[in-house]
C-alpha cells in the first residue's frame, strides 16, 4: 500500500507535464541512487485511486517499499512516487496499474536527466517539501541513512529551496566530532526534531531555542530541514578552527558566555534521553571548577550534617552518603542541587544507619546527641541524568535560614566509584533494605561499565606448548605468589602432568616482571612449558579464568587457585577417570585439605538462615581427613572454584564464569548452577587430594576485604538462584544431618 501526503497549500504553478502516448499514461522516471528511483506523475490516473494502487512490470509485481507524495502548488497536480530500485523499474518500461476497487491502466516510464528537470521552477517552499519527503523516507521506510546518491539529490533540492538568510553558524566543538551551532533568529524555542542532509548521508537532529548540537562533522555544509515553514537552513562550514566548549567558557565577553550557556543548556536538555549526550555533558562537567567541601560539624551548633559522598553511578543515578544531626528538630526540608537545577530530597528516600563515631564525637555537645542512626544512604536512580561535577545538599531550617553542605566531586572512574560505594558502610551496619534500595543497583551499573571497558590481555609463552594436552590447568594469580614455587615444583615432579597445558593468568599486572622472572627460571630448570596471560588490570577471578580458558586447547579445564598444592603425585587421574566414566557429569571437584590435614572441602551445598540469603557451605569442613562420609565419591550440588575440573565444551556452552560478581566469590557456585541448568551434573572425587591454603589472594584485595563485595555477591547469587537452590537442596542433596552426626560420633574406621 502506498501512502500519500495531501491537504497542502496551493501556489498556482504548473510544472513540466507528462504526456499520454497511444492511450497509455506516462510518468517521468529518475534513478536517484543505486537503491531508490523516483516517478513523477502529472494529472493523476483517471479512474484509479492512487491511494491504493499496485504496480507490476513484465517481470512481476513491483515490490515495496513505495511511498507517494501529492506535490502542492502544481496545476495539473503532480504526484511523486519513491520506490526501491528493482529490475522491473527502468526507463522505457510499461507498468500495469490496478487499485483495490478493480480499476486498471498502463503507465509508461519516460527518463529525465536529473531532479531539476522534474521540479522545474517550482516555488522554493515546494522544493523544500520534496527534499523533506525524500529525506524522511531515506531515514524511514528505505533505511538508507548513508545513501550518498539520495543525499546528493536532497542537498541539490535544499540548495534550490534555501535562503541566504537561513544560515546556522558553527560556534564551538563540544567533542572530537561534535559541533555546537547557533541557529537563525526566530526559530521556535520548543524542542524539535529535524532532518539534516549532508553531502553523503542523512541524520535526525534534535534542537531547541536556537541551539543545535550535531554529532557528525561530516554534515558541515549540509542543510537542516526544520518544520517551521521557513525553509532549509544551511550549516555553514567553519571559516577558522573552532574553539572547544571549555575555551568558550573561559572567555569574558557576554556574547561568548551566553553562547556557552546555550550549548550547555542544550546538552543538559538532551542528556536525560540520549546516553552519548549524557556522557558528553559529564565530560564537560569534569572540567568545571570544583568547590571546597563544606559541612556543619561544630559541637556548639544546634544542628549539623555532611554530604560525604554524592557519586554519579554512570547510568543516570546518584548515590548519596552522609549524616544529619538534629536533636532539636530544626531541619524542615532537604533539596539536592546540581549544575542544572534543584530537586527535592524527601527524607523517606534516606535510609538511616548507625554512626557510633558521631555519638562519641557529640557526647559533650550542649545541644544533645545525634542519635545512633545519624548516618544516611540513598540511591536516586535518575537524579543524575544531567550529570553534575559536584552536588550540594541544601538544608532549610524552621527559622527560614538555610545551610548548604557541599560534597566531594561526583564523577570518578566506574571502578573507583564502585569500590567507594561498596566501602561506604561497615558490613555490620548493612541491612537487606540498604543493600536492595541503595547498594545493589548502582554497583551493578558501575560493575557493568568496568567489565565493558576491559582491554585484551597479553600472552607470553615459555617453551613450546604441549602438542595435544589432555587437560589445561588455569591458575589465576592476584598478588599472592608465595605458594607458587611449591605448586610449580609439585606439578613438575608429577610425570602424569607432562601432557597437561599449564596456563597462569596474572590479574595484578604490576607483578609482571617478578612473575616472568620466576616462570622463566622454572622453565629453565624443569623444561615444562608455561603460558602466562597478563591482564591489563585487575578484573576479578571470573575474568581471569575466562581469559585462561580462551587460550586453553585441551578438552578438559582445571581451574586451580594459586594457593592450592598437591599432596602427592598422580592426583589428576581420578578426576579425569570420573569424567570419562560418567558422560553426564559436566564437572568434578577434589577433596581439599587445610594445612593441618583436616577437611576444607568435600563438596559444596547451599543453606539458608531463617531470615537471610542462601549461601554456600562445604560438606564436613573441619572434620578429619578420612571422615567416612567424605571418602565416598558421589554427585553433589556444587564444587568450589579452588579446584574446578570441567569439560571445556560444557564451560563454553554456558559462557564460562559469570563476570557479574565483584572481584570474587559465588562465581563458582553460579557456574555449577548454570552447568546444572544446561543439563550437566557435578561430581565429588575424594581420591584426588589437594591442600588449599584458603583465601590467600582475596585477603590481599582491599576492594574486597574492606567493602561490601561479599555481601553484594551473596545478594546477587541469591536473587539469581534462590529458587534453584531451594529445589536442589529439598530434592536431592540435603545438608549434613543426623546420619553424618552418627558417623562423627563413631569416629574414623
Amino acid at each position: 500500500m502506498m501512502t500519500g501526503v495531501m491537504g497542502l497549500d496551493t501556489f498556482g504553478h504548473s510544472p513540466a507535464t507528462s504526456q499520454d502516448v497511444a492511450g497509455i499514461a506516462s510518468a517521468t522516471f529518475l534513478v536517484l541512487s543505486p537503491g531508490v528511483v523516483l516517478l513523477g506523475l502529472q494529472g493523476g490516473l483517471p479512474g484509479i485511486d492512487i491511494g491504493s494502487i499496485a504496480l507490476a512490470s513484465a517481470l512481476g509485481p513491483i515490490e515495496s517499499p513505495m511511498s507517494w507524495l501529492a506535490v502542492p502548488a502544481t496545476i495539473p497536480a503532480l504526484s511523486l512516487v519513491l520506490a526501491r530500485a528493482q529490475p522491473g523499474l527502468a526507463a522505457g518500461s510499461v507498468l500495469s496499474v490496478t487499485d483495490e476497487a478493480g480499476g486498471a491502466t498502463r503507465l509508461a516510464l519516460q527518463p529525465v536527466d536529473d531532479i531539476r528537470a522534474l521540479v522545474g521552477d517550482l516555488p522554493p517552499a515546494v522544493i523544500g517539501r520534496i527534499a523533506g519527503f525524500i529525506a524522511a523516507r531515506a531515514l524511514g521506510m528505505f533505511r538508507r541513512p548513508d545513501d550518498a546518491g539520495l543525499a546528493g539529490v536532497c542537498r541539490s533540492l535544499a540548495v534550490l529551496a534555501g535562503s541566504a538568510k537561513r544560515v546556522a553558524t558553527p560556534i564551538a566543538r563540544c567533542g572530537e566530532d561534535t559541533v555546537f551551532w547557533s541557529l537563525p533568529r526566530g526559530m521556535a524555542a520548543t524542542p524539535a526534531s529535524s532532518i539534516v542532509i549532508g553531502r553523503q548521508r542523512f541524520r535526525q537532529a534534535r534542537h531547541a531555542a536556537g541551539a543545535l548540537v550535531l554529532q557528525d562533522r561530516r554534515l558541515e555544509d549540509g542543510y537542516l530541514l526544520p518544520n517551521d515553514g521557513g525553509g532549509p537552513i544551511h550549516l555553514a562550514p567553519a571559516a577558522a578552527p573552532l574553539p572547544t566548549l571549555a575555551e568558550l567558557a573561559r572567555r569574558s565577553d557576554a556574547a561568548s558566555r551566553g553562547l556557552y550557556r546555550a550549548a550547555i543548556g542544550e546538552l543538559a536538555r538532551r542528556a536525560a534521553e540520549e546516553e552519548p549526550i549524557r556522557r558528553m555533558l559529564r565530560d564537560h562537567q569534569l572540567l568545571a571548577p570544583i568547590q571546597a567541601v563544606s559541612q556543619v560539624a561544630e559541637l556548639e551548633e544546634p544542628m549539623g550534617g555532611a554530604l560525604e559522598l554524592a557519586l554519579d553511578d554512570h547510568g543516570g543515578g546518584l548515590f548519596l552518603r552522609g549524616w544529619l544531626r538534629d536533636p532539636l528538630g530544626l531541619i524542615a526540608q532537604l533539596s539536592l542541587h546540581g549544575s542544572f537545577g534543584e530537586q527535592p530530597l524527601p527524607t523517606n528516600l534516606l535510609t538511616r544507619f548507625p554512626r557510633p563515631d558521631l555519638v562519641k564525637k557529640y557526647a559533650e555537645s550542649p545541644h544533645g546527641s545525634p542519635g545512633i542512626r545519624a548516618g544516611f544512604v540513598a540511591h536516586l536512580p535518575q537524579a543524575a541524568m544531567r550529570p553534575s561535577a559536584q552536588w550540594r545538599l541544601k538544608v532549610r531550617l524552621t527559622t527560614g535560614d538555610q545551610v548548604v553542605l557541599v560534597a566531594p566531586p561526583a564523577i570518578t572512574s566506574p571502578l573507583l566509584t564502585r569500590d567507594r560505594i561498596l566501602g561506604s558502610i561497615a558490613p555490620s551496619h548493612v541491612t537487606a533494605e540498604i543493600l536492595s534500595r541503595c547498594i545493589a543497583l548502582p554497583v551493578e551499573r558501575l560493575h557493568q561499565h568496568v567489565m565493558a571497558a576491559r582491554l585484551p590481555p597479553e600472552v607470553v609463552q615459555f617453551g613450546t606448548p604441549v602438542a595435544d594436552p589432555v587437560i589445561s590447568l588455569i591458575v589465576p594469580i592476584y598478588r599472592n605468589v608465595h605458594y607458587l614455587r611449591h605448586q610449580l615444583s609439585a606439578i613438575a615432579r608429577d610425570p602424569s602432568l607432562r601432557q597437561a597445558e599449564l596456563i597462569y593468568v596474572l590479574d595484578s599486572p604490576e607483578q609482571r616482571e617478578e612473575l616472568e622472572h620466576m616462570l622463566r627460571g622454572y622453565y629453565g630448570i624443569n623444561r615444562m612449558p608455561v603460558t602466562l596471560i597478563v591482564q591489563p588490570t585487575n578484573y576479578g577471578y571470573g575474568s581471569a579464568c575466562n581469559a585462561g580458558a580462551a587460550e586453553a586447547r585441551a578438552p578438559v579445564l582445571l581451574l586451580l587457585n594459586s594457593d592450592v598444592v598437591p599432596t602427592g603425585r598422580g592426583w589428576l587421574r581420578p578426576m579425569l577417570d570420573a569424567l570419562a566414566a560418567a558422560p553426564k557429569l559436566a564437572a568434578v571437584g577434589p577433596k581439599l585439605l587445610f594445612a593441618n590435614g583436616s577437611l576444607q572441602h568435600a563438596g559444596l551445598y547451599f543453606e539458608k538462615p531463617e531470615n537471610g540469603d542462601w549461601h554456600n557451605s562445604h560438606y564436613y569442613k573441619g572434620l578429619p581427613r578420612y571422615f567416612p562420609p567424605a571418602q565416598r565419591a558421589r554427585e553433589i550440588p556444587g564444587i568450589t572454584g579452588a579446584a574446578f575440573c570441567v569439560r571445556r565444551a560444557a564451560y563454553r556452552a554456558v559462557g564460562g564464569i559469570s563476570t557479574d560478581y565483584v572481584v570474587g566469590d559465588y562465581e563458582d557456585s553460579d557456574l555449577c548452577l548454570r552447568l546444572r541448568a544446561d543439563g550437566g551434573g557435578i561430581g565429588y572425587v575424594p581420591a584426588t587430594e589437594l591442600y588449599h591454603f584458603e583465601r590467600q589472594s582475596i585477603s590481599l584485595h582491599t576492594g574486597y576485604t574492606k567493602t561490601l563485595a561479599a555481601t553484594y555477591n551473596r545478594g546477587l547469587h541469591h536473587r539469581r538462584w534462590a529458587g534453584d537452590m531451594a529445589s536442589l537442596m529439598a530434592r536431592a542433596w540435603p545438608a549434613p544431618g543426623a546420619a553424618d552426626a552418627a558417623a562423627i560420633a563413631a569416629g574414623p574406621g
